[in-house]
């Protein structure tokens, strides 16, 4: 029984030794798995087989680039997976993503920008804030009230936007008017058949279903679809 018992004493200190052994030489790496990390490249950024610039390049990301990363290890290296491969990339090229700031693009802020420039002056080649003319004043409108982009002039808007129909013609879309010799002029469309445009008697509403502007119209344009 001594014998057994010594026996038994002796594989469970060879197991004991055997694990220790193991643990010792275990592959290692500086990787932290604690959480994930979306970071975007500063710069156009290597990505390595190792933590280290000695690692062999085996891939790159562009500057711009948005990647989530499984891991960051301690000499500030982030663990990705490329083509199949375990990679890093520097953290000296990364930064913290930050999600573009979403703009309201709602008729309801478009039209509170327009409604605050009621009363000023028309002035030729005029793009405001205090004085505007016909496409001076939608861009600086589109501009100020949703952050939207759209040209200079009454020709260039008329062939930027998106052409519709009368029966399709919405809050916050653009109606055109030409005079004989081509786009003139451009006025916001407000609802109740009335619009909002810088004319000679300054910013102001008009009625587009009779009268003087229903026989110029030209066309209807949609620069955003509002909501």
């Amino acid at each position: 029984m001594k014998i057994i018992a010594t026996r038994r004493k002796s594989f469970f200190a060879l197991i004991a030794f055997m694990i220790s052994f193991s643990v010792l030489f275990l592959p290692t790496n500086n990787a932290l798995a604690a959480t994930t990390y979306k970071m975007t490249t500063t710069a156009d950024a290597n990505i390595r087989t190792s933590d280290s610039t000695k690692g062999k390049i085996i891939g790159l990301y562009k500057k711009g680039t948005t990647i989530t990363y499984t891991a960051k290890t301690k000499n500030n290296w982030y663990k990705t997976t490329y083509k199949g491969k375990t990679g890093y990339v520097s953290g000296k090229c990364l930064t913290t993503y930050k999600a573009p700031v979403a703009t309201t693009q709602s008729f309801t802020s478009l039209n509170n920008e327009a409604k605050k420039h009621i009363g000023k002056r028309y002035k030729i080649g005029a793009t405001g804030p205090s004085c505007f003319d016909c496409s001076g004043y939608t861009q600086y409108v589109f501009s100020k009230g949703i952050k939207k982009s759209i040209p200079r002039t009454a020709k260039q808007q008329y062939a930027s936007a998106k052409k519709i129909k009368a029966s399709e013609l919405k809050n916050g879309d653009l109606i055109f008017f030409n005079y004989g010799r081509g786009i003139a002029h451009v006025g916001i469309y407000v609802g109740n058949g009335k619009m909002l445009n810088a004319q000679n008697n300054g910013v102001k509403y008009d009625t587009i279903k009779s009268g003087y502007w229903k026989k110029y119209i030209a066309g209807y344009g949609r620069v955003t679809n509002l909501k």
